[in-house]
């Protein structure tokens, strides 16, 4: 038994997450590191009111409530993972956790007060130093990661509340921002102190043609919202330079009991039953070969230890 034990505890993230959910669940809490509470669907809305009473008073408590329950990855998918069959799993699963008969772009709404947001945008309106350190060594590891020198021209997908783009333009990229919600893309141009540096397109990543390819094609925490992840990885030749750069920057790419799929934690379930966001996830080994067969070559670097979001794989044609 303590062979087996040591054995259990050797066991690296990539080799316990293929593991079956109850002895994974086992696995982890020999190790002292108990998996999240498992909770149904139908349980799944009254989790989500206690995280929203939770958010009335505090982010980091909401946070840590959502962190601490998951649903238990299904068991019925098909086996080739870049199969139609699959596919259709995948969509089914989505429209079961979000409640919406179907998928839209137009989902990834993010209704926010636009003058509140003016003053004080994401991450600094949750004032919580946890949120908002850990958002600031992100971003600083992946402009260091880059390493790219203005005035490269680089494009941004799905930038959000723009806080990466308004530091890459404010250094003296010449950045494009792709990002299918309007309003932040009205947001992005009026924080940015040197708008002559930037270029915001309100579209879907998807539809996205460049005019002439980039140096850099930047995801930070957005990639992974794309309703066609293949396509896109093929559509990156087009839109990069062919010695160009993809920067895939804490995307959720990692151990899964499952190749790729919809997010079963607390806080993924949340952002797909509450605002309907697609929150795909890919598992390592997944991943890596969808971009081979993309035409894609990666290296991955990490500071984890400083912020979970210093997470970025860097990519180039192959």
């Amino acid at each position: 038994m303590a062979d087996g034990t040591s054995l259990i505890r050797s066991l690296g993230k990539a080799g316990l997450g293929t593991l079956p959910d109850p002895l994974r669940r086992r696995v982890q809490a020999i190790r002292g590191k108990p998996l999240p509470r498992v909770v149904t669907l139908g349980d799944l809305d009254r989790e989500l009111d206690e995280a929203r009473r939770l958010f009335g008073e505090s982010e980091d408590a909401a946070r840590q409530f959502l962190r601490g329950f998951e649903i238990a990855p299904p068991t019925d998918r098909p086996d080739d993972p870049f199969s139609d069959d699959y596919r259709t799993w995948v969509w089914d699963l989505y429209q079961r956790i979000s409640g919406r008969r179907q998928y839209s772009t137009a989902n990834e709404s993010s209704p926010f007060d636009f003058e509140h947001a003016l003053r004080q945008p994401y991450p600094h309106a949750t004032e919580s130093s946890l949120v908002v350190g850990e958002e600031l060594i992100a971003r600083g590891f992946i402009i260091k990661t880059m390493g790219l020198t203005p005035p490269a021209r680089i494009v941004e997908f799905g930038p959000g509340w723009g806080n990466l783009t308004i530091d890459l333009a404010t250094m003296g990229f010449e950045v494009t921002g792709v990002e299918v919600e309007p309003q932040f893309c009205a947001l992005v141009e009026q924080r940015c102190p040197r708008p002559e540096q930037l270029t915001m397109s309100a579209q879907d990543m998807l539809s996205f043609e460049p005019g002439d390819p980039f140096d850099a094609a930047i995801f930070y925490e957005s990639f992974h919202h794309c309703a066609d992840h293949l396509a896109m990885l093929e559509h990156l030749h087009e839109v990069v330079r062919p010695d160009g750069l993809v920067v895939f920057a804490a995307e959720p790419i990692a151990a899964m009991a499952y190749p790729w799929g919809p997010r079963l934690d607390g806080y993924s379930l949340w952002s797909t039953r509450i605002y309907g966001w697609l929150e795909l996830g890919f598992d390592d080994a997944y991943f890596t070969e969808a971009l081979e067969r993309t035409g894609w070559k990666a290296s991955r670097f990490r500071a984890l230890d400083r912020s979970p979001l210093a997470d970025v794989l860097l990519a180039r044609p192959r």
